[in-house]
């Protein structure tokens, strides 16, 4: 059954004159009659008596207008709910993250995401990246952000899908009044902070049989603004991403060239995306790039850094 002939039939019995319904539908009376017509056909019933003077509802009309005025509004429901589909105002997105992302990449994120979908909530999982894995296989995550290298020696790394984020250089962090910051020590002979799980690195050696004894890092904590508070105290030195290392205030000492993040944002391979799940997407690797660029930017006006 036509829709738009429902339409039709409802507007000529409110209103009760071809004209006046030709002319709120933008339709000739010629058209509109048509309309009614077919849909006379269609339903077997005459639903309008006609004179030259008059148009009045038959009393099959009257036992079809409420039925007919039903399937208008919830086709007008469906279409508003389809158009919710595309630009969302509710719902949930939930994100699992490794120590390195979480801050500033994935709170720079949120709170750009926020501005354009103020009524979607957001959850961040941490934790073990084999954990994380878990999570998104069993579909309780809609997208992870984590080392890729991890999740590429995981049994289910067939199951998932990745795209890399732009690598950014890591900094050993200490406060300004810390010996490294001087020029002075080693940073073997100091204790560390580093998130859970430690993340692999190329430490000098010393550091590397206190890693294989299970000694290493002194402080392990679960965020790497516990790692910054650490060095902020003074008591133990720290790694982190320059984009967080540069805002933290700290003094930040360059490492080689290798000792870059690798995450990349994983999702199950077969699992399709939710309009909200692919806004977030976007707004993530927007981010990334742009405190990709921020970072070397302000690393180029520093070359102390």
């Amino acid at each position: 059954m036509n829709l738009r002939r429902l339409h039709h039939f409802d507007t000529l019995y409110r209103l009760g004159s071809y004209a006046r319904a030709a002319d709120e539908l933008g339709l000739t009376q010629s058209a509109l009659t048509r309309s009614i017509q077919k849909l006379e056909e269609e339903l077997g019933a005459m639903l309008f008596d006609r004179t030259t003077h008059y148009v009045r509802p038959t009393s099959d009309a009257d036992r079809l207008i409420r039925s007919a005025r039903d399937v208008i509004a919830a086709s007008a429901n469906l279409e508003q709910e389809a158009r919710g589909l595309a630009h969302p105002s509710g719902g949930v997105v939930h994100v699992g993250a490794g120590p390195y992302p979480l801050q500033p990449l994935l709170t720079d994120a949120i709170a750009r995401f926020a501005g354009t979908h103020p009524g979607v909530r957001v959850t961040v999982t941490g934790g073990p990246s084999a954990q994380l894995l878990e999570t998104l296989v069993d579909r309780r995550l809609d997208l992870v952000v984590c080392n890729r290298a991890k999740f590429a020696a995981s049994g289910h790394a067939d199951e998932v899908m990745s795209i890399p984020l732009p690598p950014e250089p890591l900094m050993l962090v200490c406060a300004p009044d810390h010996p490294l910051a001087r020029g002075e020590g080693d940073s073997a002979a100091f204790p560390w902070a580093l998130p859970r799980p430690a993340p692999g690195s190329n430490f000098p050696r010393a550091i590397r049989a206190r890693l294989a004894a299970g000694q290493f890092p002194d402080y392990e904590l679960d965020s790497t603004a516990a790692c910054l508070d650490m060095a902020r105290s003074g008591r133990a030195i720290t790694v982190v991403p320059r984009a967080l290392a540069l805002r933290s205030g700290l003094h930040a000492i360059a490492l080689p060239p290798s000792e870059v993040t690798r995450d990349a944002i994983h999702f199950l391979r077969n699992r399709s995306r939710s309009t909200l799940v692919a806004a977030f997407v976007d707004v993530l690797r927007a981010v990334s790039q742009a405190e990709a660029i921020d970072s070397n930017s302000a690393a180029s006006a520093d070359p102390a850094r």
